[in-house]
């Protein structure tokens, strides 16, 4: 029966400093940790929100953006489009900040390694979302196809800057899909790709993430996130199973020019009734996984319900023929502070060490 070994920490928690997370977390979880976060904190603790920022220089082109709501987009002709763009590119090249507020922490990470707080063998780990994440809540429809690829950039150079900067040896960098399973699923958003058809859309997805994989240097780690979001506490549709991200799991393992080192994957509670068919889909990645020696990771804890989550645990080892660690679904942004302490207890009681 499959192991169940190490926790996996998404990205954000609702912690004061950078400091406090990278203590407090490794405190919490004693030796099962292959990589840790910065906790995303203060302006950047609700995921991609702090990036609507750098589209402020063009504002027609910016949406009315509120929080846990859906987006609005309006209408504009092809002349105010392309003069919103051309008001973008004037104030200069994009600059996305996620280069920026790693190389700080990173300098906060090598001081308690270096004093002993943090394991030797613990990696840095960087969570950068997927272009969708962002341009879809931030930057009107009709703009978002010639946004595209000017955020693509300040994200490439982003990633190229914070490793030319940080250790190969020492750091991890995950890719956030969230908006991209939405669109995967045909549900609440709409892409600015795919002409509608969910196959093209589906493809689409793909390519750009394997771009983005392609950025990352072959001895630096790369993992992805999978999600269903998080708005106040819920997600935008409550999966049946693990199909459609066993579907772009595969499609990413077989292009991928980099080995993809570890694996997160949700299970909500909504999956209790029916959890054998949840994850039976994503059987058909184990051989991949063994092929990369890919960290699984299942999103299962689940606050003040230790029931809950050690059945999720259980069914995972019956149906699944691999070796995971535990995590939650999402990143604890929006979670109370005051329930952190019982996470990561929880999340250390139900798992083993990695070292």
């Amino acid at each position: 029966m499959a192991r169940v070994s190490g926790v996996h920490m998404v990205g954000s928690v609702p912690l004061p400093d950078t400091e406090t997370v990278l203590r407090q977390c490794t405190i919490g979880q004693p030796n099962r940790l292959k990589r840790i976060t910065d906790g995303e904190t203060g302006f950047r603790n609700l995921f991609t929100t702090w990036q609507m920022m750098m589209f402020q220089v063009s504002p027609d082109l910016c949406t009315k953006f509120l929080y846990n709501a859906p987006v609005e987009s309006g209408e504009f002709t092809d002349e105010q489009i392309e003069a919103g763009i051309q008001k973008l590119n004037a104030a200069g090249p994009l600059e996305t900040g996620y280069d920026t507020v790693a190389i700080d922490s990173y300098s906060t990470f090598k001081r308690l390694k270096e004093e002993g707080t943090l394991s030797p063998e613990i990696r840095f780990q960087v969570s950068l979302a997927t272009p969708p994440n962002v341009l879809t809540p931030f930057v009107q429809f009709p703009f978002q196809a010639k946004v595209e690829p000017l955020y693509q950039d300040a994200l490439y150079r982003s990633m190229r800057k914070l490793q030319d900067s940080i250790p190969h040896k020492e750091l991890a960098i995950q890719i956030d899909m969230a908006v991209d399973t939405a669109f995967a699923e045909g549900f609440l958003f709409k892409p600015w790709f795919g002409g509608g058809d969910i196959e093209k859309v589906r493809e689409y997805i793909v390519d750009y993430t394997v771009r983005m994989i392609g950025q990352v240097d072959e001895d630096v780690e790369v993992g992805i996130h999978n999600c269903y979001g998080d708005m106040e506490h819920r997600h935008w549709l409550e999966p049946k199973s693990l199909a459609i991200i066993t579907e772009r799991g595969l499609a990413l393992f077989d292009k991928t020019p980099h080995t993809i080192n570890f694996f997160h994957c949700p299970l909500p509670k909504s999956a209790a009734d029916n959890l054998e068919a949840y994850l039976e889909p994503l059987k058909q990645l184990i051989p991949k996984f063994k092929e990369h020696n890919t960290d699984l990771y299942l999103g299962v804890i689940h606050y003040d319900d230790k029931a809950m989550t050690e059945k999720m645990i259980e069914t995972a080892k019956k149906v699944l023929d691999y070796p995971f660690g535990v995590g939650t679904e999402c990143g604890m942004g929006r979670t109370p502070p005051e329930q952190i302490e019982g996470l990561l207890k929880l999340s250390t009681e139900v798992s083993e060490p990695v070292f």
